[in-house]
């Protein structure tokens, strides 16, 4: 479960969150099964949090910095995770469907299981995901102009090039 201290100071949004991270610099945020869904949180800085199972539907994560964050199996559907930097991040079992993740840093995330149906990955780069696989893709609404490892890339341009 969450800390109910972590989610009071995150539903103050952004600039508080990230002034407490800031003064707290020692701390991990604890946001494990907190019911987040419709927050504005645009610019936040949860690296290396845990939200695992967290309640993130409609949320807007745009330019969030999520680097290292635990988001196994969070519901992220329908999220604004535009330009968010989430590199090493664990997305395992996330849900990410119709999400925005335009343009956004996904190097090394793991995947495995993460739901992309619908989800926008235009301009996202995603080289050195784990557990990613071309089914996932062939889900997604778009991937233009996305970057992908190179095996993955013509999977996907043989199966799928509308996509691209």
């Amino acid at each position: 479960m969450a800390n109910q201290e972590h989610v009071a100071i995150i539903k103050k949004g952004a600039d508080e969150w990230n002034r407490w991270r800031e003064e707290n610099p020692g701390v991990k945020p604890d946001l494990a099964w907190a019911n987040l869904v419709a927050t504005d949180l645009t610019g936040v800085n949860l690296e290396g949090a845990n939200m695992k199972l967290a309640f993130c539907k409609g949320t807007s994560l745009n330019g969030a910095r999520l680097s290292g964050a635990t988001l196994f199996g969070t519901n992220l559907e329908g999220a604004n995770l535009a330009g968010a930097s989430l590199e090493g991040a664990t997305l395992e079992g996330a849900h990410l469907i119709k999400a925005d993740l335009s343009g956004a840093n996904l190097r090394g995330v793991n995947l495995k299981l993460a739901n992309l149906q619908d989800a926008i990955l235009e301009g996202a780069d995603l080289t050195g995901c784990a557990k990613l696989s071309a089914e996932q893709l062939s889900a997604v609404k778009t991937l233009r102009n996305a970057k992908l490892d190179p095996a993955l890339s013509e999977q996907i341009s043989n199966t799928h090039p509308e996509l691209l």
